[in-house]
């Protein structure tokens, strides 16, 4: 193994640092803090946000399925109607094709 001089190598620093570096270091690393938990407040805040507005969107597709005002007949009171005829003139273009899909659905 090969022995290595120590007498010959300086005792300097190998590099310099600026002077006053650590003079304000605490106020930089406390001003860093402070920044970094500021986004971190606004990262939670945004995140709360955005987690009412799709549980407010998922309870609203719950309460209002589809957003329209479809009155879909009730067929299990189609026969207690006084006729066909009676029924199909009171529904609406919507009814009657929400009718029509399901009448095809159900083979009648």
């Amino acid at each position: 193994m090969k022995d290595f001089d120590l007498e010959g190598l300086s005792r300097e620093m190998p590099y310099k640092m600026p002077e006053h570096f650590l003079d304000d270091m605490t106020e930089r690393v406390v001003s860093q803090i402070g920044k970094q938990r500021k986004q971190n407040r606004e990262r939670k805040i945004v995140a709360l946000f955005a987690s009412a507005a799709s549980v407010a969107a998922v309870a609203l597709l719950f309460i209002h399925p589809f957003g329209g005002g479809l009155d879909i007949p009730d067929y299990e009171n189609i026969s207690q109607c006084a006729s066909i005829d009676e029924l199909f003139q009171n529904m609406t273009a919507d009814e009657l094709g929400v009718y029509s899909m399901m009448s095809n659905y159900y083979g009648n």
